[in-house]
């Protein structure tokens, strides 16, 4: 592992392992009613967020709401933003994190339980981010060889208090 992959598995160490998520929240502009699908929070069942952003090669993680510090700095391109939210019943006890093979780039994250009966698939692509509810490993990791086959990527798993470790396809 080099030190930026070191990096990433610290942070969703931190900010996801062990946690349980209740809610998908997306932005929508409150002008319009337009979805922003460059940021998206996940709500933890303490009521307390994870917010993702994307704008180039890798996300950004946040902790405050929106309205409480605007970490993605969105209100400098919007006046007023709207929540959403989709309702996710997830204890993650299984990350995956998908790694590009030609660039330090972050392409993606599989989030489940232990059975995998409860997922999230969260897929970044430059300036949007696509997000599959209760999709497979297996569905999660064909769609990714859909996008990212001729660049290829790199998996690391991370069961239930185990370390990570690199998996092949």
């Amino acid at each position: 592992m080099n030190n930026y992959i070191i990096s990433f598995t610290k942070k969703f160490d931190y900010f996801f392992e062990q946690k349980e998520i209740s809610n998908i929240i997306y932005l929508h502009d409150e002008e319009d009613n337009e979805r922003l699908d460059h940021v998206l929070f996940l709500e933890k069942e303490d009521g307390n967020v994870i917010g993702l952003y994307i704008r180039g090669m890798n996300p950004l993680i946040s902790v405050n709401r929106i309205y409480d510090l605007d970490d993605f700095n969105l209100f400098a391109s919007y006046e007023g933003l709207v929540e959403s939210k989709e309702n996710i019943k997830l204890r993650i006890e299984y990350i995956d994190l998908f790694f590009s093979t030609q660039y330090n780039e972050l392409l993606g994250l599989y989030l489940a339980n232990n059975d995998a009966s409860s997922s999230i698939f969260i897929l970044f692509l430059q300036d949007e981010i696509y997000v599959e509810k209760d999709c497979s490993k297996y569905e999660a990791s064909k769609a990714l060889e859909k996008r990212f086959s001729t660049e290829g990527f790199i998996t690391y798993e991370k069961k239930c208090e185990t370390d990570w470790k690199k998996i092949n396809f």
